[in-house]
């Protein structure tokens, strides 16, 4: 059995990596954590929780980039929670991360498995009908749309947006926040707030290209999803990302092995190698 401990589930109600997680391994694995793990049971521990004082086969999920934050913005905000992350890698029998950026983070903890999260590559994918799109969200038809999605968490270079919107006056912008006291107003733009994962894929089709402003190297979900529909990417900062998309991120994605398809297969690979039964 696998057992799944995460801090949220799912808190807008979007398909995320534990739902899907649930419905692939639907019977063999549970949320309601046992008091004890057989020899054949794995535990999938967020990291940020701390590790579970249970015997077993234990796996620290390490997929916060609070480690990266930490060294780029050098401030103690997140110390609490890198105090819970480091216990549960470091007692944690396995530390699994999605990208090799992660890698260097908990390496002296012991060894780090690389498993990609997995984006659904079936709901974010390249639509062929842009000019509808445009017209079913009132957006300009005869402008340049840029498509930016993130809060005004430092990470996500908010400021970095509005900088970049002030030296293009000609470009439209979609900004999509995930809380509507985050979406701050921008000339020549257009928000929108806790949106289904349908209509953002259907607003990226909408616009000529995605902004990546993050302040960190490694690409977060949205950046990935946003790779799967296939949208031109225009990285802007100076800091080194963990790859420059090719001019159909589609293939990144897939040649990469962030498809859900494949992570499943490295998944049930990582199982039956550990002995682990579901």
């Amino acid at each position: 059995m696998i057992y799944l401990n995460c801090e949220v589930k799912s808190g807008l109600g979007e398909d995320t990596f534990w739902t899907w997680f649930e419905r692939e391994f639907k019977g063999g694995c549970s949320f309601e954590l046992p008091k004890k793990l057989n020899d054949n049971d794995i535990l999938i521990q967020y990291s940020t929780l701390g590790f579970y004082p249970i015997e077993g086969k234990q796996i620290a999920y390490c997929l916060e980039l609070l480690p990266q934050m930490k060294d780029f913005f050098g401030i103690d905000q997140w110390d609490q929670k890198l105090r819970k992350i480091g216990e549960c890698a470091h007692y944690a029998t396995y530390r699994v991360v999605a990208t090799q950026e992660s890698v260097k983070d908990y390496e002296k903890y012991g060894t780090v498995d690389i498993i990609p999260i997995g984006v659904n590559t079936d709901l974010y994918k390249p639509l062929d009908n842009k000019k509808a799109l445009r017209e079913k969200y009132n957006l300009p038809q005869d402008k340049e749309i840029c498509i930016w999605i993130g809060t005004c968490h430092p990470m996500k270079g908010y400021d970095r947006l509005l900088r970049y919107a002030s030296e293009n006056p000609d470009v439209h912008f979609i900004a999509i926040w995930k809380w509507q006291m985050e979406a701050t107003p921008m000339k020549n733009a257009t928000n929108f707030v806790q949106i289904p994962q349908k209509q953002i894929n259907e607003l990226l089709n909408a616009s000529d290209y995605f902004l990546s402003t993050s302040y960190l190297n490694s690409f977060y979900m949205a950046e990935w999803e946003a790779m799967a529909s296939d949208i031109p990417f225009k990285i802007i900062g100076d800091n080194k990302r963990e790859f420059i998309p090719s001019a159909h991120p589609r293939e990144d994605v897939i040649n990469k092995g962030w498809d859900r398809k494949d992570c499943l297969e490295t998944w049930k690979k990582y199982f039956t190698e550990r002995g682990v039964e579901w």
